[in-house]
């Protein structure tokens, strides 16, 4: 890609995640702190989710665009929200900009014809910049010949971890009289990262909902991947999924990890992964029945917590003497 310097300060170098969702992660270097390096955040536009949108009238494409732009003002919020709360295994918010965008066109076609968009529009896209995190996006390394190998301790030490995530996103809070938590709702390999040590980071917090009673809040509702996302959530019922989606989504993380198979790659918005796979893989009898069971379709018969499927992560590993 061509040199770009957002905010005057931060010289993008290249695309470090794209998972082909709403959001692309850029590595860069902040002129300010001796050129040390960050991730960046932004918005795209050019996917089908998002492309859709340009078909009709600027009206259509300037409301489009603030609805995904709050997404970001969103996860930077959480992302303050759970540091404070310390958790860990999440990057720390170095800052949030607005700058021209780098990733939206200022002229589309649409139905009535070719329009051009408001100026400040363009000029005012936010940036979420976060702390680099020394180490490999989790996707890139699963397709890598050499970690096959260490596949199956790698998944087992990367769900022990977001299980442990999400026993803090998961536990409820009272939000004006009613029960609230926090579904992560996007869990996948492209946003993790893994150090030599086995030590995992999740870098996008861009799927993160609030369940407030009985359905899924703020400008994230719905935001999810095809082939990652439990079944429950197909047709439009996004909005009524509970914390056992993201059970599901730590297993679909685990297929994929362990079997080299992306679930993107197959079709429908959620495929049945064939469990299998697991033993082609070479997977033990004991780690793929955790994925069979986090994988079940129906609701009631996955791990009914995080809790509950970590208990059973940590005997495995204890197992091994790996713990």
């Amino acid at each position: 890609m061509a040199q770009q310097t957002i905010a005057d300060r931060y010289e993008v170098e290249r695309v470090f995640a794209d998972s082909g969702g709403m959001g692309l992660i850029y590595l860069a270097h902040d002129r300010r702190a001796f050129g040390n390096p960050v991730l960046i955040k932004t918005t795209r536009y050019d996917n089908s989710e998002n492309a859709k949108h340009f078909a009709y009238t600027v009206d259509d494409a300037v409301l489009h665009i603030g609805k995904t732009r709050r997404i970001l003002e969103w996860e930077k919020k959480m992302l303050i929200r759970f540091k404070d709360e310390r958790i860990e295994n999440i990057p720390n918010v170095n800052d949030f900009v607005y700058a021209p965008s780098i990733t939206l066109k200022p002229r589309h076609t649409g139905k009535m014809g070719e329009y051009a968009l408001p100026a400040d529009v363009v000029a005012r896209e936010p940036f979420l910049v976060l702390e680099k995190i020394p180490g490999d996006n989790l996707e890139k390394l699963v397709a890598r010949p050499e970690f096959r190998p260490r596949a199956e301790i790698v998944a087992l030490k990367c769900a022990r971890e977001l299980c442990t995530i999400l026993l803090k996103l998961h536990k409820p809070f009272d939000l004006k009289g009613q029960k609230a938590y926090f579904i992560f709702q996007d869990m996948k390999p492209a946003n993790l990262i893994v150090s030599g040590d086995d030590h995992f980071t999740l870098i996008d917090f861009g799927g993160l909902t609030l369940k407030l009673g009985d359905a899924t809040t703020e400008p994230t509702a719905g935001v999810l991947t095809r082939g990652y996302m439990a079944p429950e959530a197909q047709g439009g019922n996004e909005i009524r999924i509970d914390h056992r989606f993201d059970i599901y989504g730590v297993g679909a993380t685990l297929y994929h990890i362990l079997t080299g198979i992306d679930p993107r790659s197959l079709s429908g918005e959620s495929p049945v992964l064939d469990v299998r796979a697991l033993a082609r893989a070479g997977v033990s009898l004991e780690t793929s029945r955790v994925v069979a069971r986090a994988l079940e379709r129906q609701p009631e018969k996955r791990y009914q917590s995080a809790a509950e499927m970590r208990r059973d992560l940590m005997a495995i590993l204890q197992s091994r003497g790996a713990a």
